[in-house]
Order: C-alpha cells, then sequence, then structure tokens
C-alpha cells in the first residue's frame, strides 16, 4: 500500500488548490477525482466565476478573498496563465429586495467589509447615479449600489487546470477518472481495488462529499442543480465590454414571479457569443450521479428571461446562446464548512461551497496545507467555518 502525507479527494475548486499547495510545501501528496479536473459535472465550471473582496455573505469572509486573490497572481505568474480578470463587482440593492445567501443584511455587509479592510469602492446612493455610470441597468426608484473595485472575474477551468499544473510540477501524484470506493480511517480504497494510505485525508468532493460524511453531518448538506444562461446582446453591445460592465449581483425586489438574485458578467471580449446572466435556484434536491443536463426551454429559459432578464436588461434579447448546468453544495445559512471529521480527526472536510465558494478556494486551499502540514494557517482563519460554528448558526 502506497503512503502519502496527505491524500485529497476530489480536484476541483477546494481539492486542486489544495493538492497544489500541499505540494508546494513539500508534503507528499495524492490527489485523486472520479473525473478529469476541470470538467462539466460538478461545481468549477462554466467559464466565469465572480470574485469579490468585500464580502456580503460576512466580513469574515473578506480576508479569505484577498488573500485568494494574492494566490491567483502567483499562480498567474508562475503559469502564464490568465486566471483573474479585475473588473470590479457592482451589487444593487433597494426596496423589498429579494435576500441574498440566506443573509438579510448582505448589502450591508459589503460596505462594512470594504471599510474594514479599506478596500476600493465606490457607492451609488440613487438608481440615477448607477444609470449615469452604467445605463445597461434598468434600475428601479429605491435602489442604491455599490461598487467593489477590488472584485472581478475568475476563470475556473484555468485556476483549476493551472494549480494541477503546479501541483504536479512540485511532485504530486495526480489520479484521474478514478472514484473513490471507501475511505477507512486514512486508508483510501478506489472503485477498481487500488488502495493508498495517508497521515491526513482531505475530502473536497463538492456534491459527492456527504457520502463520506457521518450521518449528523451529512444531512445539513443540500445539493441542488443550477442552471447557467448565456443570452444575447440585442442593443448597445459596447455596454458589455470589460471595461464597461463589472460583474454584478442584482438583489431583485420581490414580487409573484421573482424569488432571488441575479448575477452576470461582461462579455468575453466578442458580443456576439451573448452575456451570461442568470439566478440561483434553491429548490429541489439534486442526486449528483443523475443530473438531468437538458435545459427546459419554457421553465428554465423563457421563463427566467420574462421575469428575471428582461425587466432589469433590456439590451439584452430573449435567444438563448449557450447552456450549462453546474451544482451547489450547500448548507444552511450557506455556510462553509472546513474541519476534522467528528468520528476521525484524521480526515479533514472541505465543503460546502454553498454558492459562493470558488473565489475563496485559494486560500482556503493554502489554510487546509498549512493546517496538514503544520497544524495552523498562517495567513487567514478559518475557525468561523468549524463545525461548532456551524452549529451556532444554525440555531440562529
Amino acid at each position: 500500500m502506497t503512503k502519502y502525507d496527505c491524500i485529497v479527494v476530489g480536484l476541483g475548486a477546494m481539492g486542486s488548490a489544495t493538492t497544489y499547495q500541499l505540494a508546494k510545501a513539500g508534503a507528499k501528496v495524492l490527489g485523486i477525482d472520479q473525473f478529469s479536473p476541470p470538467h462539466k459535472l460538478g461545481s468549477s465550471h462554466g467559464g466565469s466565476r465572480i470574485t469579490r473582496s468585500a464580502i456580503g455573505e460576512g466580513v469574515e469572509y473578506s480576508e479569505l478573498a484577498l488573500r485568494s486573490h494574492t494566490i491567483w497572481r502567483e499562480v498567474e505568474a508562475a503559469t502564464g496563465r490568465q486566471l483573474f480578470l479585475r473588473n470590479g463587482c457592482l451589487t444593487i440593492s433597494g426596496t423589498d429586495a429579494v435576500v441574498m445567501h440566506d443573509v438579510d443584511d448582505f448589502f450591508a455587509n459589503i460596505g462594512a467589509a470594504a471599510r474594514q479592510y479599506d478596500i476600493p469602492h465606490r457607492m451609488f446612493e440613487t438608481p440615477e447615479a448607477i444609470r449615469a455610470r452604467y445605463p445597461q441597468f434598468a434600475v428601479k426608484a429605491g435602489d442604491h449600489g455599490i461598487l467593489d473595485e477590488e472584485a472581478g472575474t475568475l476563470f475556473p477551468e484555468t485556476c483549476v487546470a493551472a494549480q494541477l499544473e503546479l501541483a504536479e510540477r512540485h511532485g504530486a501524484a495526480i489520479l484521474r477518472n478514478t472514484a473513490v470506493a471507501s475511505i477507512d480511517g486514512a486508508d483510501v480504497t478506489t472503485a477498481d481495488g487500488q488502495r493508498f494510505s495517508a497521515e491526513k485525508v482531505v475530502i473536497a468532493a463538492g456534491a459527492w462529499l456527504p457520502r463520506f460524511a457521518a450521518e449528523e453531518l451529512a444531512k445539513h448538506f443540500t445539493v441542488t442543480r443550477q442552471v447557467l444562461l448565456w443570452f444575447e446582446i440585442k442593443t448597445n453591445p459596447e455596454r458589455f465590454a470589460p471595461e464597461n460592465c463589472p460583474v454584478y449581483i442584482w438583489q431583485l425586489p420581490r414580487n409573484a414571479h421573482v424569488h432571488s438574485s441575479i448575477y452576470g458578467f461582461a462579455h468575453d471580449g466578442d458580443p456576439s457569443h451573448g452575456v451570461k446572466v442568470t439566478h440561483e435556484e434553491s429548490g429541489g434536491v439534486a442526486d449528483p450521479n443523475h443530473v438531468d443536463r437538458t435545459v427546459d426551454q419554457a421553465e428554465e429559459i423563457d421563463r427566467v428571461y420574462r421575469n428575471y432578464i428582461e425587466p432589469f436588461l433590456p439590451d439584452l434579447g430573449p435567444h438563448c446562446l449557450r447552456t450549462e448546468t453546474c451544482l451547489y453544495t450547500r448548507v444552511d445559512r450557506s455556510r462553509f464548512v472546513i474541519d476534522t471529521d467528528p468520528r476521525n480527526d484524521r480526515v479533514i472536510f472541505v465543503s460546502a461551497c454553498s454558492g459562493h465558494g470558488f473565489k475563496h478556494s485559494a486560500a482556503i486551499g493554502e489554510a487546509v496545507a498549512q493546517q496538514v502540514t503544520n497544524g495552523r494557517a498562517a495567513h487567514v482563519d478559518i475557525a468561523p467555518f468549524k463545525l461548532a460554528r456551524l452549529a451556532d448558526y444554525l440555531k440562529a
């Protein structure tokens, strides 16, 4: 049985970051994934992810994002790949806005985080101020906004590929297209009968993580299917160029047809490709092994355009140019869970991303690697994401 310092199960956002950081620190590490990352079957794909510095889910997340930005730049320098486009993030909110990620004070938290961490930002106190700078957004009476100038776009597939490239460059062993059948203590057995042992096992399996967790922990995890949509630019394509269009999150005014925020991006340099903009689905528990990857025209494209796109982004047309599906793995209050298994302190869980984890993954991977090798994280505090703190939030 081959022995490692650490085995990482799952090589998406969190797993690729952890594997890279472990190998960089000199650990003997094995990374295992049931697919060949980057791939389109989990959560770390779709061409783009929002990264923010002033975090609405809670001020405690901002140091993760800021540290991640530093790491992304280091990985860019080491690989020659672009991972991060800094074009800002505009958050819009207003009267009777829908709740974002289960956080009532989402918009206020962004301002608090910006002030606490000295993050460059700009406030838009009126809808007229937003329209003057960003006419592509049909804001309503009572809307206001905040621009996080340290935010922007991450390219998730490139981030995963670059970190795995560096992990292998530093000596990591990567096992692709290999499912893990069982974890016993810190011994890992694959579906094809291979056996490995380690001092520590990090489980970063995303939507497949609950199958490795104890029932009392797994019951808190919910996996949902999310649909990503790219709509045509009908008029004024220059408004959606990266230099004119930050990434954005819009806490829409609640009505009978609107129950969630929308988020979106600038175009990718070619307006004919349209723009990625969609909303987040909260219902429908998904089995990650049997996800319907087809997207329904009437219910999932036409309905979203009619209720979430047309009233707010009038330059976009109803023709959907591209669709993809991905998976969210979340707990109530959209928290992360980064802690040892209550049954076995040699196993560390890194999940759930709860729909906003990719931007933080580089720093979390570094912190988990430092915890494995040195017993503590050096640059960020991951204590807020331990199970005990999750229990406190679930009681609140």
